[in-house]
């Protein structure tokens, strides 16, 4: 019983990890890049991993298709979504998914009591990227010189 959780863990981990690092791919490729966002790959894969959702599918995908009845049905539900998550190589789909999970629309930033209305495109670590409609690419602004009124 121990070792069949141990390797439903390791393969689904391997699986789940493959997943993900393909959606990361696309997104740093067709979002990030995009907006000329400034953040290392390394940095925007792991501030945004959610390690108990890792470790939860991990167990969840390794035991369906290593110890399931119905391991042939997951294994070609696993490929299509392997071919979901390859479809954020394609520059729309990943530029419409980094924008579903990243932009927040329609706020109000002060900088040194000037205020002005963007977007967030992403929070990183010490920066704020910003879009305003009037400037085509991103504006890097630090969090500690800015604050979002709304």
């Amino acid at each position: 019983m121990i070792l069949e959780i141990i390797t439903s863990f390791l393969f689904g981990f391997i699986l789940v990890s493959l997943l993900d690092f393909i959606l990361f791919i696309g997104l740093k490729i067709n979002y990030f890049n995009t907006y000329n966002i400034g953040e290392y790959f390394n940095v925007i894969f792991i501030d945004n991993q959610n390690i108990f959702l890792i470790i939860a599918l991990s167990l969840l995908f390794g035991y369906l298709m290593l110890y399931s009845k119905l391991s042939k049905f997951f294994d070609t539900f696993y490929i299509i979504l392997l071919i979901l998550f390859a479809s954020t190589l394609y520059k729309p789909v990943g530029k419409y998914v980094g924008e579903q999970i990243f932009r927040e629309k329609n706020k109000i930033f002060e900088v040194s009591g000037t205020k002005f209305r963007g977007d967030i495109l992403y929070k990183g670590r010490n920066y704020y990227y910003i879009k305003r409609d009037e400037i085509k690419k991103a504006i890097r602004l630090s969090k500690k010189e800015v604050k979002i009124v709304k």
